[in-house]
């Protein structure tokens, strides 16, 4: 295996024209790769490719040639990623391509084929380490497939730099109308949903940093004249004491800032402390408001504690945008009429409906047959939640429903989002 005397790395993002936006911000953990990577020496370029839909040929044109090529995938993304990848491999036959990224972790034996390794989870220390052995010519001691194991340290990890590694200005998330950089303050999920699509990196437990780190990086970004903050996290509530301190702490920045949450873990006392800290924006995976679905899903919730959670969150003034998925496996038209009755009860400023799809990672992909799912779409390029003017993929069949009642009940939850004065999305223009 040849020595690399100083390794070209090039770390690449894929469109997704499938989208209304695909550039709504930077890919950030390529650019928490990238940066981890360049402190250790290593030369790091990062491209992103987002909003640039061009054919195969045309896009390789825009990559540089480099001794590895990695690339973050996504279910979306396979089919397109592939033929990149052809693509650079007839150009730059030496060259080492991995695979990382949501799909890739979740089908790395269909993946490997077309890859030299596939890297399983979080990809910081892994990258690291294969550049290492590449660099050494020992790639032959190296697994195809790499297992990486969750990061618990994450204060281990440099803040990700996108004032390097991205066109951080070109990016179009907005929050109430001020450009927002999009932040995580912790991984992974102690949940288990059985539909979520956020589950298959298998980043573990949810892991933390402290409110003094994230602090720290907010303040950061503020020298850097940002002043809107979108926190990625999965559930940023998940420790209340750590989210009083974090708001105690980001209160004298004056910034706006939203979160993702789960709506049982909304009181009052909290959400008044998140107002005063500058919160104007919660989105909370609702998923369903029949009973009977929540169980089926795993939810562990109860209607009646969503509606407290919502209605706290709006009497801090605070805009509450709710998820919700139809046909989940038992669906009926009666837990879609459930659902839509209590739905003007909620009091939602906002709200997006998407058919339930049975992502690779999911429970709902490995054992369908445990669902009464007897087809799932091969072609990965339809599984879109929410795509261009509202368009979604219908990509599954249970034994007893198809995609045409998918659609229906699709259609049933934005007309009753009309009928509510519930805005779609981020129609309302208050969290892009």
């Amino acid at each position: 295996m040849q020595k690399f005397r100083s390794l070209r790395v090039v770390l690449v993002n894929m469109p997704v024209p499938e989208i209304e936006d695909d550039r709504r911000q930077p890919p950030g953990g390529l650019v928490s790769m990238a940066t981890y990577a360049s402190q250790l020496g290593y030369e790091i370029a990062l491209h992103d490719l987002s909003g640039i839909f061009l054919p195969t040929k045309d896009l390789c044109d825009l990559l540089p040639a480099a001794d590895v090529y990695g690339f973050s995938m996504y279910t979306v993304t396979h089919q397109d990623t592939l033929a990149l990848v052809a693509e650079l491999r007839r150009q730059y036959p030496q060259a080492v391509f991995i695979a990382g990224g949501p799909h890739a972790s979740a089908l790395p034996a269909e993946v490997a084929p077309h890859f030299d390794f596939v890297v399983c989870g979080e990809g910081e220390y892994a990258l690291v380490d294969l550049l290492r052995c590449i660099e050494q010519g020992q790639l032959d001691q190296m697994h195809k497939i790499i297992h990486a194991t969750p990061i618990q340290d994450l204060e281990s990890l440099p803040f990700p730099d996108f004032y390097r590694f991205s066109a951080i200005a070109s990016y179009t998330r907005r929050l109430n109308g001020i450009p927002t950089i999009s932040l995580d303050s912790s991984r992974g999920c102690n949940f288990r949903c059985r539909f979520c699509n956020s589950r298959v990196v298998e980043r573990g437990e949810w892991r933390m940093r402290s409110a003094e780190s994230v602090a720290s990086e907010v303040f950061w970004h503020c020298e850097h004249d940002w002043h809107a903050v979108r926190f990625n996290d999965d559930n940023f509530l998940a420790d209340r004491q750590r989210a009083l301190r974090i708001c105690e702490l980001l209160r004298p920045l004056s910034i706006h800032f939203r979160i993702f949450g789960r709506a049982e873990t909304l009181d009052q006392e909290l959400c008044d402390a998140l107002a005063t800290a500058g919160c104007v924006h919660i989105g909370v995976g609702i998923e369903s408001l029949s009973p009977s679905i929540l169980a089926r899903m795993g939810k562990a919730t109860r209607v009646s504690r969503i509606r407290e959670g919502v209605h706290a969150a709006r009497l801090a003034g605070i805009a509450v945008r709710g998820f919700f998925i139809c046909g989940y496996p038992g669906e009926t038209n009666q837990t879609i009429a459930e659902s839509i009755d209590a739905l003007g009860n909620l009091a939602l400023d906002e709200a997006v409906v998407y058919p339930c799809i049975p992502y690779p990672g999911t429970d709902l992909f490995a054992r369908p047959e445990q669902y009464g799912i007897t087809w799932i779409d091969p072609d990965y390029s339809k599984f879109v939640q929410i795509g261009v003017h509202r368009s979604a993929g219908f990509v599954m069949r249970t034994n007893t429903f198809g995609p045409d009642d998918v659609r229906a009940w699709h259609t049933q939850y934005m007309r009753a989002f009309d009928n509510f004065g519930i805005g779609w999305s981020s129609e309302r223009g208050i969290a892009i």
